[in-house]
């Protein structure tokens, strides 16, 4: 057994778990052991703000047993994850002893800084997960090998079917959980301002103006998908109460629809910029699942806009209130929540172990493994499952999945380059540019 550690800077975590399975029970006892106990004393000492470790672990095969060596890539390097992902992994692993699973994590935006180098140089890993956006740029490569023929598919929601089935029945990615991003709301400091839980959008603003009247910027928001998130609930709430599949093929073939439907969110963006609810220097360095927590733990800010999956991370930092996750209050009659397939994994076309490869994405989305990973992070399954997340945190945004009153947030359905021309707008109007112009920005970005 080796073990090798190394520093690391600013907060980025690095984690890369190699698991090998022996056939013997000692040795599978004795690793387990020294996993795990490695793993806890790692996780305990390895999370500051300004660094944390760099970890390998490995255990040696025997030198006398053939191996077949798979390795995934991810941008989950959590606590919670890593112990669902390192125990689904096992399972595959205990089915598969001539197999050895290698799996490193990387957070945040340095995992995509990684995952395109990696791209250029074709050295794409057997399993990764990807986005919206990469998708169908790999996909149109064919770089992404097609999973149609995966048995599991038939487990999925239909409405979780529609985002990765095509046209032509082919398939490059599977979601391993159903996301929702919600607006966190601290219950304490409501209840101290004699101020109420907002469940429209008038009230929503009467709320964060009475905050921005005593000096107190009301919204936490995070440099990644906040604000482009408010965008598509505010503006295409109207679509998915209809017949979305016929509103998207529109919007593929005229992009200038898209934009002029995203106006409204885009408006409302501007006016919470200039209303002040929002810190647009703060927001602009506001990393996700990270800086914002520790803003929003705080206890000074009423309100957060993240996802769901967060809700433990903030418990483990002891905020000293109580607090919810509730859809967001920005329509005029109500509220809607954001939801999208999310940890969206994906097949390298070019593997040179494909049938064990299949193997192990099977194993992946298995019910009991894709219930194990979504309970880790509170989120929803997106297979035919009536089991729902254990954090009574997110109660209330989970009526809402259950009302349909939901907005799919990166629709894998448009072929658009939707979430970065959002993300550049978002930014560009933290910058200072009005919503005409960041709507011009947007028909220039969408028609390239």
């Amino acid at each position: 057994m080796k073990m090798v550690l190394g520093k690391m800077t600013h907060g980025k975590m690095w984690w890369r778990l190699l698991c090998t399975i022996e056939r013997k029970d000692k040795r599978m006892k004795l690793y387990k052991i020294i996993l795990s106990t490695f793993l806890v004393l790692t996780l305990m000492s390895g999370c500051s703000q300004r660094s944390s470790e760099v970890m390998l672990i490995e255990n040696e095969p025997l030198a006398e047993q053939e191996h077949i060596f798979l390795s995934v890539y991810g941008y989950k390097a959590d606590a919670h994850n890593l112990t669902a992902i390192e125990s689904i992994l096992n399972r595959y692993m205990e089915q598969n002893p001539e197999v050895i699973v290698t799996y490193e994590g990387v957070k945040g935006i340095d995992y995509w800084n990684a995952f395109e180098r990696r791209v250029q140089a074709n050295g794409l890993d057997d399993v990764f997960m990807v986005d919206h956006d990469r998708e169908i740029e790999l996909a149109a490569q064919g770089k992404l090998a097609d999973l149609s023929g995966l048995p599991t598919i038939e487990k999925y929601q239909d409405i979780i079917k529609e985002q990765f089935i095509r046209e032509d029945g082919s398939v490059y990615f599977l979601p391993t959980c159903i996301s929702a991003y919600g607006l966190y709301i601290n219950y304490d400091l409501l209840e101290e301002h004699g101020q109420k839980v907002p469940e429209k959008w008038s009230e929503f603003m009467e709320v964060c103006q009475y905050f921005a009247g005593k000096g107190i910027t009301p919204i936490v928001a995070n440099n990644y998908a906040s604000l482009r998130n408010l965008i598509v609930g505010k503006s295409l709430y109207s679509v998915y109460q209809k017949d979305s599949a016929a509103a998207i093929e529109a919007f593929n073939h005229a992009p200038e629809e898209l934009v002029n439907t995203l106006r409204p969110g885009i408006e409302m963006v501007e006016e919470m910029i200039d209303r002040k609810w929002i810190d647009c220097e703060e927001v602009s360095v506001t990393n996700q699942t990270s800086d914002d927590l520790r803003l929003f733990a705080g206890g000074d800010r009423p309100f957060m806009i993240t996802g769901n999956w967060a809700t433990s991370r903030v418990a483990d930092m002891e905020p000293g209130f109580s607090c919810g996750v509730h859809p967001f209050p920005i329509l005029d009659d109500g509220s809607v929540l954001v939801i999208e397939a999310n940890t969206c994994i994906s097949v390298n076309a070019g593997s040179e172990h494909i049938e064990e490869v299949m193997e192990l994405v099977e194993c992946i989305t298995q019910p009991d493994s894709i219930w194990e990973y979504c309970d880790s992070q509170n989120s929803y399954t997106p297979l035919k499952d009536d089991r729902v997340p254990t954090d009574q945190t997110i109660l209330p945004a989970s009526e809402y999945l259950e009302s349909g009153r939901i907005v799919i947030g990166s629709d894998y359905r448009l072929s658009l380059s939707l979430d970065n021309s959002l993300s550049e707008i978002t930014k560009q109007m933290l910058d200072g540019i009005s919503s005409d112009e960041a709507v011009a920005l947007l028909n220039q970005l969408l028609a390239q």
